[in-house]
């Protein structure tokens, strides 16, 4: 566990924020649907800024390079008026899981479940702090998705999520 923390404790600091097709970064989320580009993730050292998205590929390659059993959720709300969203890493350890996140302002850290599905349950339950609109429970949906490549679009990233295999 370690490992994990150090790596935690490196990344946590990275600002929320993203990268344009001009390579601008910004802080806030005006024009994000029409103008963000997926950075590369060695790229976020060097910009000190990411979103979601992107901090998950960070922490999938670490996971996977560590042999560590994980799964990177799309968290998406139907019927949201603002298309919420979420992307976050889980990993097991010694019979348990962990929600690992790194970008969620409020919920930062590595949380300990005894299930998927705790942290499932849980992430409903909270997510209304992240989407800052009221929501039924039963509209979130959560997908188990693969790994994406730098310099794909909004667009392309829903539909590589929502086309992977949904967590009932």
């Amino acid at each position: 566990m370690k490992d994990i923390e150090d790596f935690y404790n490196k990344i946590k600091n990275i600002k929320y924020g993203w990268l344009d097709k001009e390579n601008n970064i910004h802080e806030n989320l005006k024009e994000y649907k029409e103008k963000f580009i997926m950075q590369d993730i060695d790229n976020i050292e060097k910009t000190n800024h990411a979103v979601c998205w992107e901090m998950c590929e960070l922490q999938r390659r670490f996971f996977n390079q560590k042999n560590i059993n994980n799964k990177t959720i799309f968290a998406y709300l139907k019927n949201s008026r603002n298309n919420a969203c979420h992307t976050f890493s889980i990993f097991e350890l010694n019979n348990k899981w962990y929600w690992f996140e790194a970008s969620w302002q409020n919920k930062k850290g590595i949380h300990e479940f005894n299930s998927i599905e705790e942290i499932l349950e849980y992430y409903k339950d909270n997510f209304i702090d992240f989407a800052r609109e009221e929501y039924n429970r039963e509209d979130m949906e959560f997908y188990d998705y693969s790994k994406v490549n730098s310099g794909i679009n909004c667009t392309e990233f829903y539909t590589h999520c929502l086309s992977s295999s949904k967590i009932k």
